[in-house]
């Protein structure tokens, strides 16, 4: 019994250090969508809104709202929009139309898009979101809608990474 008591009491200690732990990483996730129906080329950005609150602070004022305040919510998709950068094969950006952003489930979201270049064979990426704030975060883009996901990681140590284009995308 005393063997069980002590089993329980060490998963209990071991849940609880885990939840105490559980958002300390600094991350974020945006997809790169080649939307075959639109013709476009989509960029959603999620951020976890604890982090996003946690920047805006930092970046702003230390009273800035991202959850109440429209003004905050812009500057912060203003500052997502500015750090994350596309360019074809040449190294000529891609210019990304802002669709909109959002707080929804915890999560605050950043929507940009453009149609898809022509004759776009390879595409740089750039994503540094937040590591001018935190040196641990990490980043992670996935492309999408091509022949398989492509998924590149980011940290504070990168700046541009490339996918080549599969020849049969269209």
């Amino acid at each position: 019994m005393k063997t069980l008591i002590q089993s329980l009491l060490l998963i209990v200690v071991a849940l609880i250090s885990t939840d105490s732990l559980a958002h300390k990483m600094k991350a974020a996730f945006s997809i790169i969508l080649f939307n075959e129906r639109t013709n476009n080329l989509e960029a959603v950005h999620r951020f976890y809104l604890h982090d996003a609150e946690e920047a805006v602070w930092e970046m702003f004022d230390s009273n800035a709202d991202i959850i109440g305040s429209e003004e905050t919510q812009q500057k912060f998709a203003d500052y997502v929009i500015k750090n994350f950068e596309l360019k074809d094969q040449a190294g000529n950006p891609i210019s990304l139309d802002t669709v909109g952003y959002q707080n929804d489930g915890g999560y605050f979201w950043v929507y940009q898009e453009t149609p898809q270049p022509k004759g776009l064979t390879k595409l740089h990426i750039k994503q540094q979101a937040l590591q001018d704030i935190w040196s641990q975060q990490f980043n992670v883009v996935n492309v999408e809608g091509l022949d398989k996901v492509y998924s590149l990681n980011f940290t504070s140590r990168d700046e541009w990474q490339s996918i080549t284009l599969p020849e049969d995308r269209h």
